[in-house]
């Protein structure tokens, strides 16, 4: 498949890249899954990371990206303090990029979507 090209900060989008694979571990059960995927929309480049996990309610989905906000039913023994989603808000915003969470609620899982604009070299 071909490279999808961006001008960014390899080390601070590998460590968003990082941030939402590791949620979506402590958010999936064994036996469940996730897929990461990369490509390319009109102009941007695009990476998304999506679980069959625990998933997020509706009214909590931009809550997520908010500094030390845990959603319902999230332990204080998971690992996690509550900031790693605003960091990565922050560091792909700071690339001229956007994070999104979307959800078909609680039991179906959570898909997490960076959006950069792609270098059109």
């Amino acid at each position: 498949e071909a490279a999808l090209p961006a001008d960014v900060d390899a080390d601070r989008i590998g460590q968003v890249v990082t941030n939402l694979v590791g949620n979506a571990l402590a958010a999936t059960p064994a036996g469940g899954s996730i897929t990461v995927t990369s490509r390319r929309e009109g102009r941007d480049a695009v990476v998304s990371v999506a679980d069959t996990g625990e998933g997020v309610r509706e009214e909590d989905l931009e809550r997520v990206f908010e500094r030390f906000y845990r959603g319902q039913g999230r332990s204080r023994s998971t690992s996690g303090n509550g900031v790693g989603l605003t960091i990565a808000r922050s560091i792909v915003r700071g690339h001229g990029g956007e994070l999104t969470a979307a959800s078909a609620g609680p039991g179906h899982g959570a898909t997490f979507t960076v959006r950069l604009p792609a270098d059109r070299q």
